[in-house]
């Protein structure tokens, strides 16, 4: 998303965010506008969700184009989109909650907005079923390689050759790679992915969704109150966890300790990552900066054994009192 601003000369400036709920500040919302503020982009992130009420008020009050990123809050139909917002995005990527291997949807308030983007698009090549099927079976091997046997070979391979073996896996199920992002965006989707995102939008598992949700939730509450150990977002109104984010004091150190016990945590293996401020350093978002350069991801699925969140509860812990040991 950055870069896509960046790319048609647009400078994004972060507005600091509330580390427990992951809503926009808004007071700090209000300083950063200038005269050459054009557009609010506000996006939801983890699988959390808040308000939009107040920073609605702030753009409209400044004549601000207010554009809504949904591509990790997409949890089913009950949330479409803020009806007050210009634009709405979702992604239906290689990762995402409803995946359809690629694809958004795009709501656009404006309609003759709406209108010339439907026109330039209609320029765009389309990609072919083929492009698609392909995809599928590049994600269904990597889908293999994730059961427990054959991952274990697939970590010790890593080793042996010295490869991280998270940079590998995002390298792999990057959406885009291998070129300019802007050239490898400008498609129509396929038959094929658009079949499949109708099934998604049309057949969606609400219960995987909140199964997801309560088994984070109940990870979420054994482990809040350790020392120095924070969870973005746990006081948010919606969040359904599309990913399991935690603060530590020493991330590297907490991940070694819970791979070597066999839990797959990572640490920045997402492209998800705080905005430098354009003005420097010491204008950076404090708490997101803090937030992204200390997280770890613990791996809490819906098939998550209740027995393995146990034992993730106690890695954990054992994991942050190794750590501080250090």
């Amino acid at each position: 998303m950055i870069y896509v601003l960046r790319y048609h000369g647009l400078v994004p400036v972060p507005v600091d965010l509330n580390p427990e709920t992951l809503a926009v500040d808004v007071e700090l919302l209000k300083k950063s506008i200038t005269e050459k503020t054009r557009m609010l982009l506000v996006a939801h992130v983890f699988g959390s969700r808040f308000p939009l009420d107040e920073a609605l008020e702030v753009a409209r009050s400044n004549d601000l184009l207010v554009v809504e990123d949904c591509a990790q809050a997409f949890m089913g139909m009950q949330y479409t989109g803020e009806n007050r917002a210009d634009v709405s995005m979702f992604s239906f990527g290689t990762i995402k909650t409803a995946t359809s291997f690629g694809g958004a949807i795009i709501h656009v308030k404006n309609s003759a907005v709406l209108e010339e983007m439907r026109r330039r698009e209609k320029r765009y090549p389309c990609r072919t079923n083929l492009f698609f099927f392909k995809r599928l079976v590049k994600y269904g091997m990597l889908h293999g390689i994730s059961t427990p046997a054959i991952y274990g070979l697939f970590l010790h391979a890593c080793r042996a050759v010295g490869a991280d073996h998270d940079k590998v896996i995002t390298s792999a199920i990057r959406g885009f790679s291998g070129g300019e992002l802007v050239s490898l965006i400008q498609y129509r989707p396929s038959m094929a992915l658009l079949g499949l995102m109708h099934r998604r939008l049309t057949c969606m598992d609400e219960q995987y969704v909140l199964q997801r949700k309560s088994k984070s939730e109940r990870l979420a509450d054994a482990i809040k109150d350790l020392p120095n150990v924070s969870i973005p977002g746990y006081c948010a109104g919606k969040h359904y966890y599309w990913l399991f984010p935690v603060c530590v004091p020493s991330p590297k150190d907490v991940v070694s300790y819970m791979n070597k016990h066999g839990f797959d945590v990572t640490s920045g293996a997402t492209q998800l990552t705080y905005v430098p401020s354009p003005l420097g350093q010491d204008h950076d978002p404090a708490h997101a900066k803090h937030i992204m350069t200390s997280l770890v991801y613990l791996p809490v699925t819906p098939e998550t054994p209740d027995w393995a969140i146990e034992k993730m509860m106690r890695c954990f812990r054992d994991a942050i009192q190794s750590s501080s040991r250090l």
